[in-house]
C-alpha cells in the first residue's frame, strides 16, 4: 500500500538520485535517526510541560501527544524504508 503513494515514488526516485551521487547509506541513516530523536523528545518535552505548569486537560493533551508521535513515527519509518529500498536497487544496478 505505501509503495503506491506518489510521495513514497517520489522519495524513492530523490534517494535513489543521491545513491547515484555516491551519497553514504549509514550517514543519512544516522541522520535521520538523530533527528527523529530529536523531534520526539521534543514532542515528549512539551506535552510534560503542559501537563506540569498549564491548566489543560490532561487527558486531551496525552491523547494528542501519543497520537502526535504515533504520526509523526510513521512518517519517519516511510521514509526510512524508502532510503534503504532505493540503495537496495542502486546496489542491484550496479551488480547488474
Amino acid at each position: 500500500m505505501l509503495k503506491a503513494t506518489s510521495h513514497y515514488q517520489h522519495l524513492l526516485a530523490d534517494y535513489r538520485q543521491v545513491a547515484h551521487n555516491g551519497g553514504g547509506f549509514r550517514m543519512l541513516k544516522t541522520l535521520k535517526i538523530v533527528r527523529s530523536i530529536i523531534v520526539n523528545l521534543g514532542i515528549i518535552g512539551v506535552t510534560l510541560y503542559s501537563l506540569a505548569n498549564t491548566p489543560a486537560n490532561a487527558t486531551y493533551v496525552t491523547v494528542l501527544a501519543i497520537l502526535t508521535l504515533g504520526l509523526y513515527n510513521g512518517v519517519e519509518v516511510a521514509d526510512y524504508v524508502a532510503l534503504a529500498e532505493a540503495f537496495t536497487q542502486v546496489k542491484q544496478d550496479k551488480e547488474k
